[in-house]
């Protein structure tokens, strides 16, 4: 049987908040015949707690869905100050001893890997993953997520001469040349890879599970919507910085004579700071973060999904966002604000409306075309979102795609 280890710090399984694009791809491989371990840490970001460790506790394994999922301890915390950077290391700092000892105990056994996968943004993590790769001569796979140091430079604000910076600029240099295979989840991420030495790349996109992110009716609508019945447009996922969920409260001060109600689902590090920010606004509501299983049946009632980021030239042509591609396949119209790829594809397939980044006024303006748009073309929106859902978005025909390239790196 082939073996493979994935790392992902922040992977999830489907009855816990966050993406559970690692629990998908791999429980996908498992029924191609692949044994397949997972390390992920056990400290989830969106609840911001542990989820199995015990007290004193550093690691836990378990056996879900043919998938040996080993959970191992991270420093915890809550805001995205110092203590984030500490957590990153001391997850890697876990994972090296525990590939160390596992690598010591596997060659006896035979049991090592044929091949190691590393998912971002976490790059000290796969430079674990390259080097033990290295070690025991077999193809090192990394998905990029996130472009790592380039995010913190170009929305954090980090100055490239920064220390820290410079050592994970350093690890991505290292890790894209060394790759037998570079996947990017966003398409436009290829070029700025290349130029950093990636050789291999290979898209292979994030995407729902089309059994599980069924098309759901679009909803029954009154006569004429009223504050009672409002129209509903629904966000679900990080309340973070570069989620810009601020332009969105902005724009809904200008929706307040419009029976448009928003509805922000999810939880993150500004999330409070959005509560306080949204006082006295009565369009807007927020709700605890939800299992991801529980996605499809929560937006069923959503007449609209909204996606908005921070104005920042990376997110033009680096992000694959899941909540975009969610509302995709269950059939609903997408309000977005990010300039570039994700824009392009929603006006061009014809998806919803789009907005300029950091614009309040614009977004609104976005959302009323929306809301005074008849009802049947609202459905035809929903329609060509899951047809395109289905054509290049199914998780499905990733792990398909990823079967193959995992044989041929292999042979």
């Amino acid at each position: 049987m082939t073996r493979i280890w994935i790392i992902n710090q922040h992977a999830n399984t489907p009855t816990m908040p966050g993406h559970t694009r690692q629990y998908e791809i791999a429980n996908g491989l498992s029924k191609k015949g692949w044994n397949i371990e997972l390390f992920a840490s056990d400290y989830n970001i969106s609840k911001r707690k542990f989820f199995f460790l015990k007290k004193n506790q550093i690691s836990i394994s378990q056996k879900i869905k043919n998938i040996t999922w080993h959970w191992l301890y991270a420093y915890p915390y809550k805001r995205n100050n110092w203590k984030r950077y500490l957590n990153i290391f001391s997850f890697s700092f876990h994972l090296f001893w525990r590939f160390f000892f596992k690598v010591i105990k596997d060659k006896f056994t035979k049991e090592i890997p044929d091949i190691i996968l590393a998912s971002s943004p976490q790059l000290p993590a796969a430079f674990i993953g390259l080097i033990f790769a290295k070690f025991l001569k077999k193809p090192f796979v990394v998905e990029i997520r996130d472009l790592w140091p380039q995010v913190l430079i170009e929305q954090g604000g980090k100055s490239e001469n920064n220390l820290l910076i410079r050592l994970l600029l350093l690890m991505e240099k290292i890790i894209y040349q060394n790759a037998s295979c570079v996947i990017v989840l966003a398409k436009g991420s290829s070029a700025f890879v290349a130029k950093r030495g990636a050789k291999n790349i290979v898209w292979l996109p994030n995407g729902p599970d089309l059994k599980i992110f069924s098309q759901k009716n679009y909803p029954e609508e009154p006569k004429k919507f009223s504050f009672e019945y409002p129209f509903k447009i629904f966000y679900t996922g990080a309340h973070g910085d570069a989620n810009a969920l601020n332009v969105i409260v902005d724009a809904a001060r200008l929706l307040i004579n419009l029976p448009i109600k928003i509805i922000f689902v999810g939880d993150g590090p500004e999330k409070q700071k959005l509560i306080e920010y949204s006082n006295g606004l009565k369009n807007i509501s927020f709700q605890d973060s939800v299992p991801k299983k529980d996605i499809p049946n929560l937006l069923k009632d959503a007449h609209a999904i909204i996606l908005t980021l921070k104005g920042v030239k990376l997110f033009s042509y680096g992000v694959s966002p899941n909540k975009l591609y969610d509302a995709y396949a269950i059939g609903r119209p997408v309000i977005t604000n990010v300039p570039g790829d994700i824009n392009d594809e929603v006006n061009d397939n014809r998806l919803g409306f789009t907005a300029e980044s950091d614009n309040p006024q614009d977004l609104f303006e976005a959302i009323k075309k929306l809301f005074f748009t008849n009802r049947s073309e609202r459905i035809l929106m929903s329609n060509r979102a899951r047809k395109l859902a289905e054509t290049i978005y199914s998780r499905e025909k990733i792990i398909y795609k990823y079967n193959c390239l995992l044989n041929e790196l292999i042979n």
